[in-house]
């Protein structure tokens, strides 16, 4: 009897460590951490100068690169630095922050994503600060 509970117990260790393995690395979308629909303003920080979106289009365009990323939970990399310092502001006055380099921190979590973001990020920042400015970038 005892060797049949021994074996159990192993058996159920192993069937949840390879069940958290598979859960700690599945596919996490932005749109599952964060409720786009209810979204006011977006503030995007690069440099020290803060781009604010508040126009339904153009906060679509910013959530649409969003919601293209594919993530992983990952523990803190202990790095530090950023190419984008972002703070989203909903509706009901909540507040999340976006930290995005060669991968991203959603309110202090920290996510692999698939791919760099940066380059996305950095063209919408440039097309909108040009919008804003009055100017054309070429």
């Amino acid at each position: 009897m005892n060797k049949k509970l021994g074996w159990l117990c192993i058996i159920v260790a192993v069937v949840l460590c390879v069940s958290f393995f598979i859960w700690r690395n599945r596919t996490i979308y932005v749109a599952d951490i964060i409720d786009f629909d209810n979204i006011t303003k977006v503030e995007i920080w690069r440099n020290d100068k803060c781009l604010t979106l508040t126009e339904d289009g153009d906060i679509k365009e910013f959530t649409d690169i969003l919601d293209s990323m594919k993530l992983k939970k990952r523990l803190n990399p202990n790095r530090d630095g950023f190419v984008f310092a972002i703070d989203i502001y909903y509706e009901n006055n909540n507040e999340s922050w976006l930290v995005l380099f060669k991968n991203i921190v959603i309110d202090g979590q920290y996510y692999r994503c698939d791919r760099s973001y940066c380059d996305d990020m950095r063209k919408l920042y440039e097309r909108f600060s040009d919008k804003l400015s009055g100017q054309t970038h070429e």
